[in-house]
């Protein structure tokens, strides 16, 4: 299958389930939630690694999007505990993109940089007022209480799969973990805090576009910085 096909077939059943999220309907929901993550997945086993080393990569990646796709269907069975056992499948998921992200980033040439740290500044300090505030939410629930240290653990994860994505250079790699801690974000405020306005279209739809853009990360693309870093031919 051409890649631009498979492309159009995972945004046009990821609408799909947007458009029907208002839809009572459980077959509705659990078709067009699974299979733009099943195509996804065909993308990442069609796509060509960037060289002999990114086998190991798109081997990885291909796990955690697996991973996924049993958190999503562990997700549209009824709430808890069947949460928590989606929460642990995206857990190992966000593990395997973690080592993905770090294989990349060890072949760089620098493994520290300035934007790294400042990146790796920015996260911790976005998962301290995240978490800190998940706290006196569950805290105060004698029925979540068991979710906290869950909760924590897939809070430090997340954002070291996104530090790793930043590190490794890969700009869909970067946009999707971005995009994944904003839908996780979402669903965690709307689970734990506040309802949101329109989270179920919010989260789903930065779900997807995360997931491809991941899964887009396996075929081969310049890194960020790449080019500029090569020296140009200039005419005398």
């Amino acid at each position: 299958m051409r890649r631009s096909w498979l492309l159009g077939l995972i945004v046009c059943t990821g609408l799909i389930h947007l458009a029907t999220l208002s839809v009572d309907s459980t077959v509705l929901h659990w078709i067009f939630k699974l299979l733009p993550m099943a195509l996804i997945i065909t993308l990442v086993v069609c796509s060509v690694p960037d060289g002999r080393g990114q086998a190991v990569y798109r081997k990885l990646i291909l796990t955690g999007l697996l991973f996924s796709l049993l958190g999503d269907a562990f997700l549209l069975l009824p709430d808890d505990p069947w949460f928590v056992f989606g929460l642990g499948a995206f857990l190992t998921g966000h593990l395997f993109y973690v080592a993905a992200m770090v294989a990349r980033w060890f072949k760089q040439q620098s493994l520290i940089s300035w934007y790294g740290v400042l990146a790796g500044l920015i996260i911790v300090i976005y998962s301290v007022l995240l978490g800190s505030r998940f706290y006196e939410r569950i805290s105060g629930d004698e029925s979540l209480s068991g979710l906290w240290i869950p909760v924590v653990v897939y809070i430090t994860v997340i954002g070291a799969m996104c530090f790793t994505a930043i590190m490794s250079r890969n700009a869909f790699a970067i946009v999707g973990a971005i995009l994944f801690i904003a839908s996780d974000s979402i669903l965690a405020w709307n689970k734990f805090v506040a309802d949101v306005p329109n989270s179920g279209l919010l989260i789903m739809s930065t779900y997807f576009a995360a997931q491809m853009l991941i899964a887009s990360s396996v075929q081969k693309v310049k890194n960020v910085g790449e080019a500029a870093a090569k020296p140009k031919n200039i005419p005398l």
